[in-house]
């Protein structure tokens, strides 16, 4: 059995392909507008990189965890790990 025959494979690349575009979109948005206030603040693009990297895991995070929680196109449902606080 070839991997592509696998049960869930379909599944899996649908769901990666979804998320990857979403998350994709979300970060491009966000970083254009921190890199839009950044460039307002002394010193902003000292701290942009460190900003883009916390609130792109946080939207990234939240983004996951929604569409994990969504019907996938085969009607395989699966619960997204809650992000963990403390990282």
């Amino acid at each position: 059995m070839s991997e592509s025959d696998q049960p869930g494979f379909l599944q899996q690349a649908g769901n990666f392909a979804a998320d990857a575009t979403v998350d994709t979109a979300a970060d491009g948005f966000i970083n254009n507008a921190i890199d839009g206030v950044a460039s307002h603040l002394p010193g902003g693009s000292a701290v942009d990189t460190i900003i883009k990297t916390g609130v792109d895991f946080a939207a990234n995070t939240a983004i996951n965890r929604e569409l994990g929680n969504l019907e996938g196109m085969f009607g395989h449902h699966e619960e997204a790990p809650a992000a963990d606080p403390q990282s």
